[in-house]
């Protein structure tokens, strides 16, 4: 079986904000959130589809996924190669990060395949439909930083969005607060 990402990043991953990234995002497939996420928080790098080889940044990985049948297929096939050791050596999956691919309620196979799938990661993160994001350019997109309070989102007088919004500000701190617990662990 051919693995879902073949590309490999041997260049560090940028550092676009005061320190390095604590964690990149690999996106199993294109559209699957990992760049926007990846935008609004500070700690993550948004690894472009690769995996990020380069030991002169990390190489702590959550695999992201649009939560559709063939983004869900595409995040099992990449926890399966790294199950199989077919990823490059050094990388580590901390979670499987899924975002949802409509408002409302997504169907229920493919959340059911998405709960079976995370079961080959370590941690499972969900973020549900956030409709603000649809109106908003890259450039545009407010910054979670850790320490942050998470609340509601929240637009300037011009309408620009202020603050992020709460549902990914949360999983943002969840995440953080995950690596935070293990820091020891991954700077042996």
């Amino acid at each position: 079986m051919t693995t879902v990402i073949d590309a490999v990043r041997s260049t560090p991953l940028p550092t676009l904000r005061e320190f390095p990234p604590l964690f990149a995002l690999v996106g199993a497939h294109g559209g699957s959130g990992a760049t926007t996420l990846a935008a609004m928080w500070a700690p993550a790098a948004d690894s472009e589809r690769q995996w990020p080889a380069s030991p002169a940044s990390t190489q702590h990985v959550i695999v992201v996924a649009r939560e559709h049948m063939a983004g869900i297929r595409a995040a099992a096939q990449m926890l399966r190669d790294a199950e199989a050791g077919r990823i490059p050596a050094g990388i580590e999956i901390h979670g499987l990060l899924t975002v949802a691919a409509k408002p409302g309620k997504g169907s229920r196979p493919v959340l059911r395949y998405a709960r079976t799938i995370a079961e080959l990661a370590p941690n499972h993160w969900r973020i549900g439909w956030v409709e603000e994001l649809l109106d908003l350019l890259p450039d545009e997109l407010p910054v979670w930083f850790p320490g942050d309070p998470v609340r509601v989102g929240r637009r300037t007088a011009d309408g620009t969005m202020a603050t992020v919004p709460s549902a990914i500000a949360e999983i943002g701190f969840e995440i953080s607060t995950y690596f935070a617990g293990i820091r020891p662990a991954i700077h042996r």
